[in-house]
């Protein structure tokens, strides 16, 4: 941002008001540095432009109202990042060992989760897929958050009595 001095007429005194850099300013002076940060904390190139291009999208959804663009950029990045790290902690806990004979209990997860009621299959896939906190399934589903909490906690105690588990 950069400080302007705007004359509002003849007899006022002006004033000085904050002018935002153009978005493409941002980007290109930030881009780098954003994919730096991404990187130390996902360690994929690929993946931290991913997470930093979403993040960028965040930002220019927002760029009129948004007082740090930076600031905002920053925690966007940083947020993308977790996500990626939770999706990656979840798919290590969910695929199979190809030399165990675990995978076929893998199989019968998917079955067991196949055969749940829609409702809870779709709310332990928006969960366990997408990575999806409780608020942002009852937005998607929009129902209420204790609906979301209750309707999951069936859902796992039904597959602990048909999945069986160390």
């Amino acid at each position: 941002m950069s400080d302007a001095t705007i004359p509002l007429a003849a007899d006022v005194t002006p004033i000085q008001v904050q002018v935002k850099e153009p978005f493409d300013a941002l980007y290109h002076r930030e881009f780098d540095r954003m994919v730096r940060l991404a990187t130390a904390l996902v360690d994929r190139t690929e993946e931290a432009e991913e997470v930093v291009q979403e993040a960028f999208a965040q930002v220019y959804l927002r760029y009129r109202v948004v007082e740090n663009p930076v600031g905002y950029l920053r925690v966007s990045v940083l947020n993308g990042c977790r996500k990626v790290l939770r999706r990656r902690a979840v798919a290590r806990r969910w695929r199979p060992d190809p030399g165990d004979t675990a995978g076929l209990g893998f199989d019968h997860v998917l079955d067991a989760v196949r055969r749940l009621p829609d409702r809870q299959r779709r709310m332990i896939a928006l969960r366990y897929q997408l990575q999806l906190t409780d608020n942002e399934i009852a937005e998607t589903l929009g129902v209420p958050v204790g609906t979301v909490k209750s309707t999951i906690h069936r859902a796992l105690a039904r597959l602990r009595t048909e999945v069986p588990h160390d």
